[in-house]
């Protein structure tokens, strides 16, 4: 009988470590998602590199007269899509103050986040607030703003008193 019981602990303990491995993959998928999504923002161009600073706005195009860069393309379609176009501005203490003294986990700093918009937001607008969220509780928490106690999704972030 006693084998029947170590049996269960190590299959316990073994579902256990599985979930910590996938709240851990998610986290990192989210992580490389956003940085993806950075990448995609920021546009360089082939021809000049290195330069510098200072190039006239003819050097950046090519004989055809379309520039090479096409950012401005790509905020455009988001903005026609909904994108982040009515999305507050979410620097500075935005995410400090929805934070609070009150441990909160990551979901519930979103839902939050959410409420205060006035606004029902589109999955896309939603998506980008998370990624904005990941962002801003890792900068928080080097920076020392915030602390954090608990792991995977059961994680709660607070200001120190």
């Amino acid at each position: 009988m006693s084998n029947l019981q170590s049996a269960k602990a190590a299959i316990k303990a073994e579902i256990d470590h599985a979930r910590q491995g996938l709240d851990f993959y998610r986290e990192r998928v989210e992580v490389l998602e956003q940085t993806l999504a950075r990448l995609d923002e920021v546009s360089v161009p082939q021809e000049g590199i290195g330069r510098g600073r200072g190039r006239k706005a003819a050097d950046s195009q090519p004989a055809g007269g379309k520039s090479t860069r096409g950012g401005g393309r790509k905020r455009r379609a988001a903005a026609a899509d909904g994108g982040d176009a009515d999305l507050p501005y979410t620097g500075g203490d935005y995410w400090l103050n929805l934070v609070g003294g009150d441990p909160r986990t990551a979901a519930e700093i979103l839902r939050a986040a959410i409420d205060s918009l006035g606004f029902t937001p589109s999955k896309a607008q939603v998506q980008k607030l998370r990624q904005r969220l990941t962002a801003a509780l890792q900068l928080m928490l080097q920076a020392k703003k915030i602390q954090d106690n608990g792991s995977g999704r059961e994680r709660r972030y607070f200001r120190p008193q």
